[in-house]
C-alpha cells in the first residue's frame, strides 16, 4: 500500500528528465498498478474480487476513454463497477450492465430497478448504427427524437433564438437516422428519460397493391399505443390528411404522448409558418418552389437557409414547429 501510495511517475528522454503526461494517463498507469497488486494479494480463482472505480473517464480525451473502457472491460478479473458521465464510456459495455441513477423525490433510484433486458434488446435494434450520440442519452434530463439531420440543425437554431437552453436543461436532440422510432422510445422508457417526437407524415404505396398506407400516422399511433387507420383504397397524399381533418383528430390524441406528426414534413411545414422570410431569403416565387430546392441536398440548404432567417426564428414561437420541444421542456421542468 505504501508503494502504490508514494509512487512518483517520472520518464526519462536522452538523459533528460520529462514529464510523463497528465492526470489521465497517470490515473491509467496507477489503474494498472492496481490491478497488478490486487491480483498478486487476491486468489482470484477461488475469490471474487469486486472493483468500485470512480469516473475513470477523468483527464482522457476520447480515444483514450474508448480505450480503457476497453482495458476495464476485457483486464479486470471479478466484478467491476464503474460511476461516469462519459458517452465514450457507457457505449463500450453491454447495454444490459448500463444502470442510469436518477433523483426521484429527493432519492436517488436506479431505472426499471437496475439492469433491465429492455436497453439490451433496444441496443440489438440499432445494430451497426449504435454510437456516441445515442450513448449520450444515458446522460440527458430529457430526448427529443427527430428524423434526421435537418432537424437537428434547425431545432437547434430554433431552440437558440426562442432562449431555451438545451445544454443547461440537459436535452439531447437526437436524430434517429432510418431506425425505428420505437427502439429509441423502448430505450428511453426503459432508462426512465422523458422524451418527445417529432416524425414526418409519409404516405407509401403497398408492393404489388392498389392500397396506401398511412406510414407517419400509424407511426404514432402505434407508439402512443393506439389503434393504426386502416390501409386506403385510393391513392392519398400527406395534404390529404389535413383536409380530411385525420391529422388533427391524430394529433390531439398523440400529442398528449408527446408524439408529434408533421404536416407533410420539416420542410414543407417550415415554409407554411415562416413562408415571407423563406421566400425572399431563396430568392423563389412561391412556397413550392421553396418546398422543392430545401427538400434537394437537405441537410446543406437547411444549413444556409437558417443563417439568412436567423432574426425570422423567433416568430415561430407559437406554431406547431414549437411544440414537442415546449412539451419537453414543461416535462423537464416540472410544469
Amino acid at each position: 500500500n505504501d508503494f502504490i501510495d508514494n509512487l512518483q511517475l517520472g520518464a526519462n528522454t536522452n538523459g533528460s528528465n520529462v514529464m510523463l503526461g497528465g492526470d489521465g494517463r497517470n490515473n491509467q498507469i496507477l489503474l494498472a498498478l492496481w490491478k497488478a497488486k490486487s491480483i498478486k494479494e487476491h486468489d482470484i480463482e477461488n475469490e471474487v474480487i469486486f472493483y468500485v472505480i470512480e469516473e475513470p473517464e477523468a483527464h482522457l480525451h476520447p480515444h483514450q476513454q474508448r480505450k480503457l473502457a476497453d482495458y476495464l472491460i476485457s483486464e479486470l478479473p471479478g466484478q467491476t463497477i464503474i460511476s461516469s458521465h462519459s458517452p465514450q464510456i457507457a457505449v463500450n459495455f453491454e447495454p444490459g450492465s448500463v444502470i442510469r441513477l436518477l433523483d426521484r423525490a429527493g432519492h436517488t433510484v436506479a431505472a426499471s430497478e437496475g439492469c433491465s433486458k429492455d436497453i439490451s434488446d433496444g441496443w440489438e435494434g440499432m445494430s451497426y448504427r449504435m454510437s456516441i450520440l445515442p450513448a449520450e442519452s444515458f446522460f440527458s434530463n430529457g430526448v427529443f427524437l427527430i428524423e434526421g439531420p435537418s432537424e437537428v440543425l434547425f431545432y437547434h437554431s430554433l431552440a437558440e433564438n426562442l432562449n431555451i437552453d438545451l445544454d443547461y436543461l440537459n436535452i439531447s436532440l437526437v436524430s434517429v437516422d432510418g431506425i425505428s422510432f420505437k427502439i429509441y422510445v423502448a430505450i428511453l422508457d426503459a432508462l426512465e428519460i422523458p422524451w418527445v417526437m417529432r416524425t414526418d407524415n409519409d404516405i407509401s404505396k403497398l408492393k404489388d397493391q392498389d392500397k396506401w398506407q398511412y406510414s407517419g400516422i400509424n407511426r404514432c399511433l402505434d407508439i402512443a399505443g393506439l389503434e393504426k387507420f386502416e390501409h386506403s383504397d385510393i391513392q392519398i397524399v400527406p395534404i390529404d390528411t389535413l383536409t380530411s381533418g385525420d391529422w388533427q383528430t391524430v394529433s390531439e390524441e398523440i400529442n398528449k404522448c408527446g408524439v408529434y406528426l408533421s404536416k407533410v414534413d420539416l420542410e414543407t411545414d417550415l415554409v407554411g409558418e415562416l413562408s415571407a422570410p423563406i421566400l425572399n431569403a431563396l430568392g423563389k416565387k412561391n412556397d413550392q418552389g421553396a418546398i422543392e430546392y430545401l427538400q434537394k441536398k437537405k441537410a446543406l440548404r437547411m444549413r444556409e437557409l437558417l443563417k439568412d432567417i436567423k432574426t425570422d426564428l423567433h416568430k415561430l414561437n407559437a406554431g406547431e414547429l414549437i411544440k414537442p420541444l415546449n412539451h419537453l421542456v414543461k416535462i423537464i421542468r416540472g410544469e
